[in-house]
């Protein structure tokens, strides 16, 4: 999944570059894919840590990735501030 998240991050790049999309409709497409794909993994990780790890430490490690998910997507969001204003600077930008 993360491999196909990496495809979308290049796709998206290239269309803020290069504007290639014939249809908005199309970037819809490839947001609900991204959104799927976000989705799996994160349901996938949990999966997986409540079926492989001794339950000792199973709550512990479950408590932190969430509160980890969570700091990601805030760090994320103050990220992409400074960028899109950064995208929008460069020539030919929206």
């Amino acid at each position: 999944m993360a491999v196909l998240q990496l495809i979308n991050v290049v796709i998206f790049l290239f269309e803020v570059f290069y504007s290639f999309s014939p249809s908005i409709w199309l970037i819809f497409a490839f947001v609900f894919w991204e959104g799927l794909l976000g989705g799996g993994a994160y349901v996938n990780t949990f999966y997986r840590m409540s079926k492989e790890l001794p339950p000792n430490r199973k709550a512990f490690a479950i408590s932190i990735t969430a509160v980890s998910d969570s700091v990601g997507i805030a760090l994320a969001g103050l990220v992409a501030i400074p960028t899109h204003n950064a995208i929008c600077r460069l020539p030919g930008g929206r």
